[in-house]
């Protein structure tokens, strides 16, 4: 055996003649062909080139494909992240919006109770029905609120203005000596 034949099972695995699949690089063959004259280092060297720029070639679009499922994964980590928060924002709305319909409601039945039925009809009519709506869809149409003020103001609509106040009589004078 020669010298270059115990290199040739070296790259190959070992001296024991065990086999690995793997090809040997172009530096594995350059470094055993080291020992050869100039002029044959220079032939080899121009055909290895080929095999060289192949491996380059293989590497860079082996490390764009990793850079390519890095990408990927990072915007699929950041969709799931915003898909989590608006989740949780959507819960909460829903709970808030539990939670306001619940205390509005038993304020108009306290107050009902208590002798104010327009006060009670404000707590449980369109204003609740809004602000429920504001909560759990997080939208609201003009008509809610232009419904809400309705009820507020004492059930008038803005095409008919309230009627005139009723005339007190005469007043007083501050001045208790007069």
């Amino acid at each position: 055996m020669t010298d270059g034949d115990s290199r040739a099972l070296d790259v190959q695995g070992g001296a024991h003649g065990r086999s690995v699949d793997r090809q040997p690089s172009a530096l594995d063959l350059a470094t055993q062909w080291a020992s050869l004259p100039p002029e044959h280092l220079r032939i080899a060297l121009k055909a290895l080139e080929p095999q060289l720029a192949r491996e380059h070639e293989l590497r860079l679009e082996q490390e764009r494909a990793a850079e390519r499922m890095n990408v990927a994964l990072a915007e699929n980590a950041a969709r799931e992240g915003a898909d989590r928060r608006a989740h949780i924002r959507y819960l909460s709305g829903l709970w808030a919006g539990l939670v306001i319909s619940l205390f509005m409601l038993t304020g108009a039945v306290v107050v009902g109770t208590a002798g104010q039925p327009w006060l009670a009809a404000a707590l449980s009519g369109p204003s609740m029905l809004a602000l429920a709506r504001i909560f759990v869809l997080r939208r609201s149409d003009p008509e809610d609120l232009r419904e809400a003020g309705r009820v507020a103001t004492g059930g008038t609509t803005p095409d008919t203005p309230p009627g005139p106040a009723p005339d007190p009589g005469p007043r007083p004078s501050p001045d208790p000596a007069a």
